[in-house]
């Protein structure tokens, strides 16, 4: 979906949740009040949801907080705000790791630039599953950092930036929240988000990680009818409205203070933090790989990232993160 400038300005002029009448807006876009109605139908198959009243006239029903990097900036401490020189805020992309991919293969990013979207069309979370991304609903946002020293080394990266996000929800005032292994944050067994890292590049040439957060910010009933598990978003979990651009602002000052010591640190601080947000420690779980299911106690992370499992005999094995799928035991 590609928003026109006339449709931007619609999305923009009800975002508050406020009735604009027709003729309102009409006037103020220099259009027919046909068209106005046309309008409205084409966002209704996008999946905008408008609540309209007889002599008051149609509002969203759902006001969205829309993106915004001087309230973002705001948020930010003065020596951070330079931040914001190399952050794109788009209506709509594909998705923004690839929007940030395609970017730095043609001339190489600044270290921390970054790419929030107000709506993705193809999100992607891992295992190449879909990420669902309706319009002003939720957190998309993207890094890109690069790294002299060897792939292997970037193996706890996203582990690593889950602490980040974590931290960043505390500062806010959320509890209750945690990691699942390899890259799920949760909210009392609920998925409220996730972290998707690629790489590029060669040895010869170190490589860039990118670096994809979405995090469910206030998403409504239409847009949650794809996602496959239980699910639940921010202002849920706080139980009132908390600001989108804040929460922007937050995850940036977290995740961007991990990637610039990274390269020198690597996980060996994010261990122990890790473990501490981890909801499935000491829980009886499933290790997925295709057909085969392997059983076992999850103990948390070892020194590189891998999920320590407790089998039933007694070993202790590492699991790598790669294609499997970490489930809690129904047994």
């Amino acid at each position: 979906m590609d928003l026109s400038l006339v449709q931007k300005q619609i999305i923009k002029r009800l975002a508050e949740g406020e009735f604009f009448s027709g003729r309102q807006l009409a006037e103020e876009l220099s259009v027919s009040r046909a068209s106005v109605w046309n309008y409205f139908k084409a966002l209704e198959t996008e999946g905008f949801e408008f609540h309209a009243v007889k002599g008051k006239g149609t509002r969203l029903k759902y006001p969205i907080e829309l993106l915004d990097k001087e309230k973002i900036a705001a948020h930010l401490s003065v020596n951070k705000q330079h931040w914001l020189e190399t952050l794109e805020v788009l209506d709509v992309c594909p998705s923004t790791n690839q929007h940030l991919a395609q970017k730095n293969s043609l001339q190489k990013a600044p270290n921390g630039s970054a790419c929030m979207a107000e709506m993705q069309t193809l999100g992607r979370g891992r295992l190449g599953k879909t990420w669902v991304s309706p319009y002003g609903q939720n957190i998309y946002i993207s890094f890109v950092w690069n790294f002299k020293n060897g792939i292997s080394a970037l193996s706890g990266l996203s582990l690593a930036c889950g602490v980040a996000v974590c931290r960043a929800l505390k500062t806010l005032g959320l509890q209750g929240h945690g990691l699942k292994w390899p890259n799920d944050i949760l909210w009392q067994g609920k998925k409220m988000g996730g972290i998707l890292v690629e790489i590029q590049g060669e040895s010869q040439g170190g490589y860039a990680a990118i670096i994809g957060i979405g995090i469910n910010y206030k998403m409504n009933s239409q847009a949650s009818n794809d996602i496959d598990q239980p699910w639940v978003d921010v202002c849920q979990a706080y139980g009132e409205p908390v600001g989108r651009n804040k929460l922007a602002a937050e995850l940036m000052r977290e995740v961007l203070g991990v990637l610039s010591g990274y390269e020198n640190d690597g996980l060996t601080p994010y261990v122990k933090p890790w473990n501490d947000y981890d909801c499935y420690s000491g829980k009886a779980v499933n290790i997925i790989s295709g057909k085969t299911i392997e059983k076992g106690v999850a103990k948390g992370i070892a020194e590189h990232g891998e999920l320590q499992l407790l089998k039933p005999n007694g070993e202790m094995k590492l699991v790598m993160s790669g294609e499997v799928s970490l489930r809690l035991s129904e047994d």
